[in-house]
């Protein structure tokens, strides 16, 4: 008879302090559920835009100096003697880009896109040299070169 009481009364409900556990908990599964999920949502893939003008995106670390006046004369590529103020640059001989190439330099946010016309005797690797009007847009010409530029060819 004992034995059957105790199964038929009602449990104790919990101390306070349990309760406050068991609250705690419950809140911090929800929240942790939530951030995932959250999470999960910014983290969506994104189609790609069909209109995109870059070709393929090359190797932070351009090196970028400037020429001007005389050295402007007799473009590589032919055509008309740029001016300084002309978004132009000159390649490497070994470089795969060539005349007519237009390639975009993008230094902490400062951007400029130059047509290449012309190569450079002293560049090699990924050394380019561009008119004033190009690297003024980079920064300022008292710099006189640039190092770990991101640049990539454009269509």
């Amino acid at each position: 008879m004992q034995v059957t009481r105790l199964l038929l009364q009602k449990p104790a409900p919990p101390a306070p302090h349990l309760l406050k556990i068991l609250t705690i908990m419950r809140f911090s599964f929800i929240a942790s559920i939530l951030a995932l999920g959250a999470g999960m949502t910014m983290a969506a893939p994104v189609a790609p835009n069909a209109d995109a003008q870059v070709e393929a995106r090359g190797p932070r670390g351009a090196h970028i100096t400037w020429y001007s006046g005389y050295m402007l004369d007799n473009p590589y590529c032919g055509g008309a003697t740029p001016t300084d103020s002309d978004l132009v640059a000159a390649t490497p001989w070994d470089s795969p880009y060539g005349c007519g190439d237009k390639i975009f330099f993008d230094y902490y946010g400062k951007k400029v896109t130059v047509t290449v016309v012309d190569k450079c005797d002293t560049c090699s690797g990924t050394w380019f040299d561009v008119s004033k009007g190009a690297f003024s847009r980079l920064t300022d010409l008292e710099v006189g070169e640039l190092h770990n530029v991101d640049f990539w060819k454009v269509n």
